[in-house]
């Protein structure tokens, strides 16, 4: 193999990576899974669910902070802010989150209609191919043995 014009030997290329792997700890022999890592999602699907979990503006994020000290002073100004100024917030963000429930529900139905819609397209490509696998196999139209008129 020729690589940028130098010549690299794959199966010595092939045996470093393997001795590298192997350092590291990770070798041929690992055990099989029993089941797959993670389940395969439809994108769809996993979209619609996600919008349902962020719908409510109201609900504020976790509040953490990587630093001490005065990093924890500010996590207790913010957690003092929301406990006496979620009424405000609620009232505030009202609207967006009737907004945010419409447009949820508006992608759902809509994965749901993108999913039906493509099982009706496989479905009407799988006849398709059994009709051009039917005509293929069977024999040309006979045609007529009346003689020609000249």
């Amino acid at each position: 193999m020729k690589l940028l014009g130098r010549d690299i030997d794959a199966a010595a290329l092939l045996r470093l990576a393997r001795e590298r792997l192997e350092a590291r700890g990770i070798r041929e022999e690992a055990q099989p899974l029993d089941e797959e890592p993670e389940p395969v999602l439809e994108p769809l699907s996993f979209l619609a669910r996600s919008l349902e979990a962020d719908a409510d503006p109201t609900v504020g994020l976790p509040m953490a902070t990587h630093r001490s000290g005065l990093g924890r002073g500010v996590v207790l100004a913010k957690w003092i802010f929301r406990r006496t100024c979620q009424p405000i917030i609620n009232e505030a963000l009202g609207r967006q989150r009737l907004f945010n429930g419409h447009v949820r529900d508006m992608s759902a139905q809509l994965a749901a209609e993108v999913i039906r819609l493509r099982a009706r397209v496989e479905a009407l490509e799988a006849e398709k191919a059994a009709l051009e696998r039917t005509a293929r196999l069977s024999p040309p139209p006979r045609r007529g043995t009346r003689k020609r008129r000249r």
